[in-house]
């Protein structure tokens, strides 16, 4: 009987102590024409939204890839989609910096918009993907460009401007075959954007891997994933566990 009442007051301790963790005063962050502001709510709401999303993330790709069978079809098909769904930032709308989800919700977007969902649902698939700006060597201009890792490589693609990079068998260009200058533009739409807008920027490639290493927000919208990520953030004393 005395076994038995210390069971159960082990668990009525563990039920009120779980109680009050997913009640714990957490902040999230979004960006409304990039001014950040962070907004505070309770932990068990924060964990409800992500997972919300999660599913989301994985009910969307299964409605765009599903039918094919390659990895590579469904990098094109996911490519397609952004390109067609999401619409460029309206001038007389807000820019908006919250979740990647939103930019679906929403269905438009800046640059960084696009390529943040399209690696996003990348990663959904199973395949490496994240973006980041590539600048020139003689000029101060530079582009944003997504990176997704194919069985032959890395290949870049630009979902903003509808524009992708094959080889000359027709297949997708990786970084090496760029850096051999075995490679084209394929358009998806009417744009005045030829081969020479990329081609200052190829000339002046970052080291892949050890970017994708470093960043990728794409990575991070999957459970496991965010929870090493957080572990780790909190193990180098980067941030507190919950934020």
């Amino acid at each position: 009987m005395k076994k038995k009442y210390l069971v159960l007051t082990f668990i009525f301790l563990l039920l009120l102590c779980s109680i009050a963790l997913l009640n714990k005063k957490v902040t999230t962050g979004y960006g409304v024409d990039y001014k950040v502001s962070r907004m505070n709510l309770p932990l068990y709401l924060k964990v409800l939204n992500f997972y919300d999303r999660h599913f989301n993330y994985k009910w969307l790709v299964k409605q765009i890839t599903g039918h094919l069978d390659t990895r590579e079809d469904k990098i094109l098909r996911l490519f397609h989609w952004t390109y067609e769904t999401i619409k460029p930032q309206p001038e007389s709308l807000p820019v908006m910096d919250s979740h990647v989800w939103d930019v679906y919700v929403r269905r438009y977007g800046v640059s960084d918009n696009f390529h943040d969902l399209f690696s996003t649902l990348c990663n959904y698939i199973g395949t490496d993907a994240f973006f980041t700006m590539l600048y020139s060597k003689d000029t101060d201009g530079r582009i944003t460009l997504s990176f997704v890792k194919t069985k032959r490589g890395w290949a870049m693609f630009d979902p903003f401007n509808g524009i992708y990079f094959r080889n000359d068998t027709g297949g997708l260009a990786t970084i090496e075959e760029i850096n051999e200058q075995d490679w084209h533009i394929v358009k998806l739409g009417q744009t005045d954007i030829s081969k020479a807008n990329y081609k200052r920027y190829f000339e002046n490639l970052p080291n892949i891997e050890e970017i994708s290493l470093s960043y990728s927000r794409a990575k991070y919208q999957s459970p496991i994933n965010r929870l090493k990520l957080q572990l780790y953030s909190w193990f180098s004393g980067e941030k507190p566990l919950l934020e």
